[in-house]
């Protein structure tokens, strides 16, 4: 009888572990040394996050393939022009240059376009976008696995507030 109530327990723990991972690989974003990180601009010259120091920075992942990236990218944008506007958007990617100087010249977002000269698994990132906001201090304030509704008031209000 005892055996009977160990196994699906057992089995019932092993599940929620394997949920708990999950959850905490692909919903939460890594806590990594974001600002420190080292990519490449548009022409290939490494370039520190750093380096935006003093500024207002939505630092986001993403990919050109992917649909919530681009929707969210285009929200953002449009947000931008009426709102957020002492704000730098930085936009990185994992794919190689070229794509990303393509799109970045058809798009004509007011972003800084970088390449992470790495796939982004090597830093814990499996689900894209992942957006950071970054004060003028460098510290990451917020962070998000997921797209995010850039038109929706509450959106810009808590961003604006986060920057104060």
């Amino acid at each position: 009888m005892v055996k009977k109530f160990w196994i699906p327990a057992l089995v019932a723990l092993l599940l929620i572990l394997v949920l708990l991972y999950q959850y905490q690989k692909y919903r939460v974003a890594p806590k990594q040394d974001i600002v420190n990180m080292v990519c490449n601009d548009t022409l290939g010259k490494p370039i520190n996050v750093s380096s935006f120091k003093n500024k207002k920075i939505i630092l986001t992942f993403f990919a050109t393939w992917c649909g919530d990236c681009l929707r969210e990218m285009k929200q953002l944008d449009e947000t931008m022009k009426n709102n957020l506007k002492d704000v730098q958007v930085i936009a990185i990617s994992d794919e190689p240059m070229e794509k990303i100087t393509h799109f970045a010249q058809k798009k004509k977002y007011n972003y800084t376009f970088l390449q992470l000269p790495k796939p982004f698994a090597t830093i814990d990132i499996y689900a894209i976008p992942v957006t950071y906001l970054i004060n003028t201090k460098g510290e990451v304030i917020y962070s998000k696995v997921g797209a995010i509704n850039w038109k929706d008031p509450a959106v810009i209000s808590f961003t604006e507030e986060s920057f104060k």
